[in-house]
């Protein structure tokens, strides 16, 4: 039965009981905090779904209130067991139905046992299951996310857990000793103390751990968890194969993808960050047909990326210098994504990764593989895309094209960029009759572009249902859309014009930091736009969605939101991305500080010590050409201003041995100061009274029949002197101290 098991063990309180002992309630309230602080943690990743914050946060509050007012509620062994058995059946049903993954399965679990526990404790192990299941919890919200916020609530965990700890074996010594209770007053202070010293040590900790985080040799790990995380719609709209609408989902979010800081340059208006881009279409989706790569190590060294993708932007006929006009660093949040956004045209990466694939289309990836030599092998830790720098030619093609009437177009151009599905015929009469007044390649493609800005309207509502011609339905009768749309369009009607086009997703635009002074790329900038092809240049970017679509109805970001953006790149950049590279750099930052700080100190120490050598000449030469009058009056004014400080002390000797001199002013005064000097007297004689003592128990201390028989009589004086005020005593004092110094 449970009871005899129970009796055969020893039982703690129920938690949340009314419990006897200062230690005890400071353990209950510190494990109650440990719990509250990781469910925090937890409830921080915005991953919890509803029924889990509907299951924990009144358990928790209603557990609190059982702690405050000092009652119990528990829940009976075989309920526990119960429920145990129970929720393990439902388990199976959450992670292959409900949840469709294995962290939010157990994170549910977790949380499931956490409130059962915390109602059913009964042994001493149960409460460090408890403390376990808080670590979990932990453990999870740094699965699920890397934010600043988690950064707090582990501090305060730290903080929270060494008290738990420290006061789990006050407790246990507590409890073996059978202590007898203490005042309200002293466990008052007991606790506080206690709660102190939990703080010390654990900010001695955490400060010991900042210490070893930035002076130990560091690898990056950005994405350790990433790959036991969950991974957002964004994926969907940067894959090989997107159907339409992808883009318009992932824009629905505010989540930030990255942060870009420009490091030399200027961007341009309305600039876009090219992922990747999309040849194929079936009238549903845009896919492109496996092909090979070209795949290279970069390892933090500047790659040159023209020889491997320059057919991707630039046709053979294109003889103009490539210049980089634009240089940019790039952040990465942890989404997941392993594609590199580039300002086209990009010219050179660098970043700390083994191998990246460069595709024929302009796409760079971060391959998970690793180079033997140059032949590529599958890797099982690739290093997850965090932070790279990059160039770009930013430069404006339309000069270049705008007179472009070729139709030379190389074969894998033609084959690829030219292909079409079945499409409405009333897509290609719509294409010949906006571009029939055209007479350049460029103006049919401007005419597309200013057709669709001016004709259908943009938003981010999908349509209800899926219709079996997408581009047809919104065209000829929706009429309105996002930018998938827009572009699908576009390119679909300058194909069926014979002029090669490939969709783009990547993301547009940006909101300008100053506190970074970077830029931060949300989800809703993400956006398709349309490449064109010119024989005379090569691929051109065009928009055709109506301008002001991503960011119409969003919110502008307060200033305390733009700072807590700026910590969270701070946090990225310098804990989450922080490795060997960013450590060089610290230990150069910090060295080329600690050189400053020393040559301004040598600096000012030098200016002050020619200032004093040019102060002292000048009192040399000042003090030669004084005469002795003047010399001997500024001795005296010196002599006095010396004097000046020991005025008081000097004052007020005088006046008490102008006092000691004539006891009639101040018997009292008089008295004291002859007692004091009776005791130096005899202190050089091996004699010292006690603070402690009295006069008359000092005289009975002394040993020495003569030297005893002396201050006794002194002390009699002394004390009629000093309390009765007793002028003929005072005035016998120095007599008396005078005999006694002459029997030295």
């Amino acid at each position: 039965m449970p009871s005899k098991a129970v009796s055969q063990t020893m039982v703690v309180p129920s938690y949340g009981a009314p419990t006897h002992g200062s230690a005890e309630r400071f353990f209950q309230w510190s494990l109650y905090l440990l719990l509250v602080t990781g469910f925090v943690a937890l409830m921080g990743t915005n991953k919890l779904d509803v029924p889990s914050l509907a299951l924990v946060i009144p358990a928790l509050l209603f557990r609190g209130y059982l702690l405050l007012m000092r009652k119990s509620l528990g829940i009976s062994e075989r309920w526990t067991t119960y429920l145990t058995i129970i929720y393990f059946a439902f388990y199976a049903a959450d992670y292959f139905y409900f949840s469709l993954s294995f962290i939010n399965a157990t994170v549910h679990m977790v949380l499931f046992i956490m409130v059962i526990k915390i109602f059913s404790v009964r042994r001493d192990r149960d409460l460090v299951y408890l403390a376990i299941i808080s670590f979990l919890m932990l453990l999870a919200a740094a699965v699920l996310t890397v934010d600043t916020l988690f950064l707090m609530t582990f501090s305060l965990f730290i903080l929270v857990a060494i008290a738990t700890f420290v006061s789990m074996e006050m407790r246990r010594s507590e409890r073996e000793m059978m202590s007898v209770g203490v005042s309200t007053q002293q466990e008052s202070r007991f606790q506080r103390s206690l709660a102190g010293v939990a703080t010390v040590l654990g900010s001695l900790t955490l400060l010991g751990a900042t210490v070893i985080f930035f002076v130990l040799p560091r690898i990056n790990t950005a994405g350790y968890l990433r790959n036991l995380g969950t991974q957002g719609s964004i994926m969907t709209g940067f894959s090989q194969e997107v159907s339409l609408g992808g883009i318009g989902q992932i824009q629905q979010s505010r989540d930030v993808v990255m942060h870009v800081q420009v490091l030399y340059g200027r961007l341009p208006e309305d600039v876009k960050w090219r992922g990747i881009s999309l040849a194929n279409f079936d009238g549903q989706r845009w896919w492109n047909a496996p092909e090979e790569h070209v795949y290279h190590g970069l390892n933090g060294v500047p790659l040159d990326l023209l020889p491997f993708n320059e057919s991707a932007f630039y046709s053979g006929e294109a003889h103009l210098p490539r210049v980089p006009t634009l240089s940019y660093r790039v952040v990465m949040e942890p989404m997941g994504l392993d594609i590199f956004f580039l300002a086209p045209v990009p010219m050179k990466l660098t970043g700390d990764y083994r191998v990246i694939e460069i595709g024929r289309d302009g796409a760079v990836y971060n391959a998970h593989r690793v180079m033997t030599g140059n032949v590529p092998q599958d890797a099982d830790n690739a290093q997850p895309i965090g932070m790279y720098t990059a160039d770009a030619d930013t430069r404006d093609p339309a000069p270049f094209v705008r007179n472009s009437i070729s139709r030379n177009y190389p074969p894998r151009v033609s084959s690829l960029y030219l292909q079409l599905p079945h499409v409405d015929p009333r897509v290609a009469n719509l294409a010949r009759e906006i571009t029939s007044g055209s007479e350049s390649n460029y103006a049919r493609a401007q005419a597309i572009d200013s057709y669709l800005k001016s004709h259908y309207g943009y938003t981010l509502q999908l349509p209800s249902a899926r219709a079996p011609d997408p581009l047809a339905y919104f065209l000829f009768e929706r009429k309105k859309g996002h930018c998938e749309y827009f572009a699908s369009s576009m390119t679909v009607m300058l194909r069926t014009l014979g002029i090669p086009a490939r969709v783009v997703n990547g993301f547009r635009g940006g909101e300008f930091n100053d506190l970074t002074n970077s830029y931060i790329i949300r989800e809703k900038d993400a956006h398709s736009w349309v490449e064109v092809y010119f024989p005379e240049y090569g691929w051109v970017t065009f928009d055709p969605t109506p301008a002001g679509d991503a960011g119409a109805d969003s919110k502008s970001w307060s200033r305390l939101a733009l700072y807590m953006d700026a910590a969270s790149q701070m946090w990225r950049e310098w804990i989450i991305n922080y490795d060997f590279t960013h450590q060089m750099k610290l230990s150069a930052d910090i060295s080329a500080s600690t050189g400053h700080a020393q040559f301004t100190v040598r600096s000012w120490l030098t200016g002050k010590y020619r200032q004093a050598v040019r102060s002292v000449l000048n009192l040399e030469k000042w003090l030669g050409e004084m005469s002795p009058r003047e010399m001997a009056s500024w001795c005296i004014v010196l002599g006095l201003l010396l004097a000046l400080p020991f005025t008081p002390r000097a004052w007020r000797s005088f006046d008490r041995r102008r006092a000691a001199r004539d006891p009639h002013i101040a018997p009292r005064t008089a008295a004291s100061f002859w007692y004091m000097r009776m005791l130096k007297q005899v202190a050089r004689r091996g004699f010292r009274k006690a603070p402690a003592q009295t006069p008359t128990e000092f005289a009975d201390s002394i040993d020495d029949p003569q030297m005893h028989s002396d201050v006794v009589v002194f002390t009699e004086h002394y004390e009629r002197a000093r309390f009765a005020e007793s002028v003929e005593d005072a005035e016998r004092l120095p007599q008396l101290y005078e005999e006694m110094a002459e029997k030295k």
